[in-house]
């Protein structure tokens, strides 16, 4: 539960609506302008426009549909020749796509079934860094050849580069009981 307490709060502070200072004003439904001043200033941004372009997240949610159905290969075309993956067990991959998905294969063939039950996603882009993410939130439910279940609660971050996936990690952490 400690994990996903970091989790939540990591997040929170990726996306916080805190500029380069450490106030900000902001336009209230009413017209009038508010001052906030946050009590941290975000490490990578918070100068994000939400919603970013929904056609990201379109695409970062069928390379997860297609990875529950199992069509690793109808994935590439979604992919940067080159790109990272940082798993939540801390491991972290960096070359061709074509290593990611033969990877991704193995991780499949040794499943009965998998399902994702998708909470939220957003897409943001970040302007300061002229960057577009796409977060996403799930329950996944891992069923393996030998019958026993797994589910998890996980969080991954899509970072899309010149209409292709360039980089993406995983946060994990067991469903309350």
């Amino acid at each position: 539960m400690k994990k996903f307490f970091w989790v939540i709060i990591i997040i929170c502070l990726f996306v916080s609506c805190n500029s380069k200072s450490d106030s900000k004003a902001t336009e209230n439904k009413d017209g009038s302008d508010q001052t906030y001043s946050y009590p941290y200033k975000a490490t990578y941004s918070s100068d994000v426009t939400v919603p970013g372009n929904p056609k990201y997240a379109e695409e970062v949610l069928t390379v997860w549909k297609n990875f529950e159905s199992g069509h690793i290969d109808s994935i590439k075309r979604y992919f940067a020749d080159t790109l990272t993956y940082e798993d939540a067990a801390g491991h972290k991959y960096f070359g061709g796509s074509d290593g990611l998905l033969d990877i991704a294969k193995k991780d499949i063939e040794n499943l009965d079934s998998l399902r994702f039950d998708i909470s939220m996603w957003q897409s943001v882009h970040v302007n300061d860094k002229n960057e577009d993410w796409v977060f996403i939130w799930s329950a996944e439910r891992r069923y393996s050849k030998n019958k026993t279940a797994d589910t998890s609660l996980i969080h991954e971050q899509w970072k899309i580069k010149n209409n292709k996936i360039i980089y993406f990690n995983q946060y994990k952490a067991l469903p309350a009981k």
